[in-house]
């Protein structure tokens, strides 16, 4: 009855019948937390604590059990709990780790899955395909490619991952001559959505829309995506045309999210239009959307290390401060306006920290959770061109390669 209810999603049924149990076995408790899993609802999360704690010492040396425990506890909200009621076991098995691995990637926590990597390594635990998954895309976040080289074999990275590559790094030409050159039969929705996001990012509309053009089955994510690479060139009346196309052809209407809310807030003020740009932010606060916090990642001597905005959190920060000051100092000598808002943006704070541990590195690698702002990406160009180290910032939407030069492979195109 137990398995019926959960494969049915009926797990609050599953809670009433085990209520009625008088002595469950270890089969009936891993059911039971398979189904507050399922539930996810703080009552479901004090059903699991409540019995976990009534365990006699027998089950203890259940992996599958266990296994369930930690798995009801991430998915019902508490992963510290799951965390030192893990660190408490002393035969780690493979699920296990791949529960609480995939409880911190859902919570953008880069940090503890790499630790628990290197448990697994530490430990001879055999890593699957699902663990490497999970590693892959917590190395995506982090950015920084000689880390990543450093752990991941190249065989564990799928052949459709490089037109998004290329469309990241501003290299949209190479992506069209790839994507001309595949069979028919393996072009699907993610090749269009990664070509046309690789037109965007490289300013190559007629491309695009050639593209565009010839697929037969255009989805809500392919007209967003050549909708957003038509905007970014300006072109806002063929932008608006194909909204309207997708509107008579499908209801609802494209959705307007949060980031893009922002964006288009951000783009108002710069261009002078305040009263615009207030009453959009104005919208945004009252549908109750909270704008993410910015986020950024770097590793220096093979250790990642995550600030936000106006960090102070960091044993060294009064160093970090001293380095942030140098380097304002020295912009402020080369003409950069500092814009007072945004001066302490997540990312500076990065790459100072860069500086203070290696004063004459000549290659940073900083990523960001959300795109990168004019005011630091001018004052980047700047800074790799004043220290001659070559950076490279992976934002929300693109990777940015600033050059000693003072250009940024962008073009100034983001």
């Amino acid at each position: 009855m137990m398995k019926g209810y959960i494969k049915n999603n009926q797990a609050d049924k599953v809670v009433d019948l085990f209520k009625r149990i008088k002595n469950p076995d270890e089969i009936i408790i891993i059911l039971l937390f398979n189904a507050c899993a399922q539930l996810g609802t703080e009552e479901a999360l004090n059903s699991i604590k409540q019995v976990s704690s009534k365990i006699v010492q027998s089950f203890q040396s259940n992996s599958r059990l266990l296994t369930s425990l930690l798995d009801g506890l991430v998915k019902c909200g508490d992963i510290t709990y799951a965390e030192n009621l893990f660190n408490t076991f002393k035969n780690k098995t493979v699920s296990m780790y791949k529960v609480m691995i995939n409880g911190f990637l859902k919570e953008n926590n880069c940090l503890k899955v790499l630790s628990l990597f290197n448990q697994i390594k530490m430990n001879n635990v055999e890593i699957d395909h699902i663990i490497w998954t999970c590693i892959i895309k917590c190395l995506s976040e982090i950015g920084d490619g000689d880390f990543s080289q450093s752990i991941v074999i190249l065989k564990y990275i799928m052949p459709s991952s490089i037109f998004n590559s290329y469309g990241l790094n501003g290299m949209g030409l190479q992506s069209i001559e790839l994507y001309y050159q595949m069979p028919k039969e393996l072009i699907n929705e993610a090749t269009y959505i990664c070509v046309l996001n690789a037109c965007s990012h490289s300013g190559l509309v007629n491309e695009a829309l050639s593209i565009f053009k010839t697929i037969e089955i255009e989805t809500q994510r392919i007209y967003t995506t050549i909708i957003d690479c038509l905007s970014r060139a300006l072109f806002f009346e063929e932008a608006q045309k194909l909204m309207e196309e997708f509107e008579r052809l499908h209801i609802p209407a494209l959705p307007m999210y949060p980031s893009a809310t922002v964006l288009l807030a951000n783009v108002d003020g710069s261009s002078g239009h305040i009263d615009k740009a207030s009453d959009i932010k104005t919208q945004l606060y009252q549908s109750d959307t909270k704008k993410r916090i910015g986020l950024a990642w770097t590793v220096t001597n093979r250790q990642v290390y995550q600030f936000r905005a106006h960090d102070r959190s960091h044993p060294r920060s009064h160093e970090i401060k001293a380095e942030l000051e140098k380097i304002a100092n020295e912009l402020i000598d080369h003409g950069h306006v500092f814009d007072a808002i945004l001066c302490g943006h997540s990312e500076k704070i990065a790459i100072a920290w860069n500086f203070v541990v290696n004063p004459h590195t000549s290659k940073i690698q900083v990523t960001k959770n959300l795109r990168v702002c004019g005011d630091c990406h001018r004052a980047t160009k700047l800074i790799a061109a004043i220290r001659q180290c070559e950076i490279i910032v992976s934002d929300a939407n693109r990777i940015h390669h600033f050059y000693t030069n003072g250009q940024c492979s962008c073009n100034d195109y983001f």
